[in-house]
């Protein structure tokens, strides 16, 4: 099992820490950018499989990046994706930090290849896993729960969806499409708040992790 190196674990964080303190400083003027990182209009505008997991949506981003190798290529990197699997691809030096204690794999693992609608997958080892609703290989892996839209009145956290989504790119490989969908809820300005601090968060790790499983699939 290959785990990142020391160098780059370090580089990496040294990176993660400058730019997550850019992103929450500038957040309210640079979300206007940042929220649909790296897509194009098309797929933006585009209705997506797992959007269809949350009633109302409120908050709707989609962030993506050109790959240079076919779908088959990038499809076991995401499969293996989660706590206690192969991580999140992302800077592991701040999930530590958060109290996650991650190790990124950088290889993959046959064992953990095998993944089914209903199973959990999990991102921190005191939190519940979130639901797999869909998995097509080579195509999309889809996490929601739609019982989930049920609990937005009571004021418990509101019914999300998180997917991914490999497509054909017209001149080279392919494009992997990052896309999350959150239900509506009644807005208030710690709400508001707390719901900025959370979408800078989202940008921050997901761009490295975008970036990661394209040097991956390149490089395999």
């Amino acid at each position: 099992m290959k785990k990142r190196s020391f160098r780059r674990f370090l580089g990496e964080g040294i990176e993660g820490l400058l730019v997550s303190g850019a992103s929450l400083l500038t957040w309210p003027v640079s979300k206007r950018w940042l929220k649909d990182w790296g897509s194009r209009r098309a797929e933006r505008d585009r209705s997506w499989f797992g959007d269809q997991f949350v009633s109302e949506a409120k908050h709707v981003y989609t962030r993506a990046i050109d790959i240079r190798a076919p779908a088959g290529f990038v499809w076991p990197w995401l499969v293996q994706f989660g706590f206690g699997r192969a991580g999140f691809y992302s800077y592991e030096l701040l999930e530590r930090l958060v109290g996650i204690p991650v190790t990124n794999v950088e290889s993959i693992q046959p064992a953990m290849q095998n993944l089914a609608v209903g199973d959990k997958v999990f991102l921190h080892p005191k939190a519940p896993g979130i639901p797999v609703a869909s998995v097509e290989p080579n195509r999309r892996l889809c996490f929601g729960d739609p019982e989930g839209a049920k609990s937005t009145e009571s004021g418990n956290d509101p019914a999300r969806s998180w997917s991914m989504y490999l497509e054909p790119n017209p001149h080279r490989g392919c494009r992997l499409i990052l896309r999350g969908v959150e239900a509506r809820k009644q807005e208030t300005w710690w709400r508001r708040v707390l719901g900025s601090l959370e979408q800078s968060i989202d940008f921050v790790m997901e761009q490295r992790m975008l970036r990661t499983v394209k040097r991956l699939a390149e490089q395999a």
